[in-house]
């Protein structure tokens, strides 16, 4: 199986490689380098699996098929539709008053296809960028109003 690492640094993609082999073997291999760079005194260590949806075309092409047969969660009558697991490998990070802020990560993942290796990469770049998106305001409830 093909897997996709990337490495982001500051919302920035610093290193990119599709390697093959066993999921459990390359997360785990990936793990081990991010504790080599791990400062306990300064960061927490975490390792969190998350899903990415994928929507493929259809009809698939045979070795697609047997990368995400085990993933497929549903299809329609034009693509087929998957939830590939992610694994965020966080060792570089802080809180900063009550946000936690991540500034080195791993991104792991099989790899599907250029469209979802880019999701991946915009992901990536956007968990350690400096710039977070603004919080929006909560919607008041109306019938907490009173004149």
């Amino acid at each position: 199986m093909k897997i996709l690492v990337l490495r982001s640094e500051e919302g920035n993609i610093s290193k990119k490689e599709v390697v093959d082999g066993g999921l459990r073997n390359i997360l785990v291999k990936i793990a081990n380098d991010a504790l080599g760079e791990w400062d306990e005194r300064s960061s927490d260590f975490t390792i969190i699996k998350d899903t990415q949806e994928v929507k493929i075309p259809l009809p698939l092409k045979p070795q697609l098929y047997e990368i995400i047969k085990d993933f497929l969660k549903s299809r329609t009558k034009t693509e087929a539709i998957a939830e590939i697991p992610v694994y965020i490998i966080s060792f570089d990070n802080q809180w900063v008053e009550s946000d936690y802020r991540d500034k080195k990560v791993y991104i792991v993942s099989p790899y599907i296809d250029e469209n979802a290796e880019k999701e991946l990469e915009d992901y990536a770049k956007q968990v350690t960028s400096l710039e977070r998106p603004e919080p929006t305001e909560p919607e008041e409830d109306m019938d907490d109003e009173e004149e």
